[in-house]
């Protein structure tokens, strides 16, 4: 069991607050867990700090604006994910193909959104999944249009484990890579995460011209192998662009890809 004790009573403290109870002074939170108001100090001064808690002229506490911040990143995340669901799914039906929608999470990408319909190819993939960014289509899309700082400190912080004998393991390679799709406008992956799938994503932008997430296509080699690759790449670009639209971006892909 890893327990914190610390973490429980930060949590049981922001579980105090609802509807009906919209402020509570220290000494109330102090009476509900049977503390001194000095056992509950701590809590209630960290969760302040942090923006979890606010305190007003009256010394009642509530909950702070950290959690509507979290909640518009949530409710953005959800309204990206229901634009995309229909592209996803014509381009999966287009292609009898495994479609998703991905973020950059930390220094992973996590799936928003998958429409499978060969769940041989990626057996372990579902929504929430978190899957390496150097060796993956999305992922080299998403690292590739961070600003200069934080592709550093993403350089910096990941080990390029080869996954398959695809994967790229040196640095310099990889820097060539991102840049080079960076200047394309989509990624390939060349069984760089597993050795018999093949996969092209492509980047979603905000209305601001950001790019937020990304999309892909992913196939067996052996299916992939039949298939006009120019003629996919437009298609995944094109879903990418429809979701971008929706989010509120107008300008083309030929403006923003250098």
């Amino acid at each position: 069991m890893y327990e914190n004790r610390s973490l429980d009573r930060a949590f049981s403290t922001i579980d105090l607050f609802n509807e009906e109870t919209e402020k509570l002074t220290a000494s109330q939170i102090a009476k509900r867990f049977g503390l001194t108001l000095g056992g509950i100090y701590p809590t209630l001064y960290n969760l302040t700090r942090l923006g979890y808690l606010a305190r007003d002229a009256a010394k009642k506490y509530s909950l702070g604006l950290k959690f509507l911040e979290r909640a518009n990143l949530l409710l953005h995340h959800l309204d990206l994910r229901d634009k995309a669901k229909s592209p996803l799914k014509d381009l999966s039906r287009v292609y009898d193909a495994n479609t998703r929608l991905s973020i950059l999470y930390g220094w992973e990408v996590m799936h928003l959104h998958l429409e499978t319909k060969h769940r041989r190819v990626i057996s372990r993939e579902s929504v929430g999944e978190r899957i390496p960014a150097y060796c993956s289509g999305l992922g080299k899309v998403l690292l590739a249009y961070l600003d200069e700082d934080s592709l550093s400190d993403y350089l910096k912080a990941i080990q390029l484990v080869p996954l398959t004998s695809k994967t790229i393991i040196y640095l310099e390679e990889l820097k060539s890579e991102l840049a080079n799709v960076r200047k394309k406008g989509f990624a390939f992956d060349k069984g760089e995460f597993h050795k018999d799938v093949r996969c092209i994503a492509a980047p979603v932008r905000s209305y601001q011209g950001e790019v937020i997430a990304a999309v892909s296509i992913s196939m067996p080699r052996s299916k992939f192998a039949k298939q006009a690759v120019s003629k996919v790449i437009e298609d995944v670009k094109n879903r990418a662009s429809c979701i971008s639209r929706s989010m509120g971006f107008h300008v083309s892909y030929s403006e923003v890809a250098q």
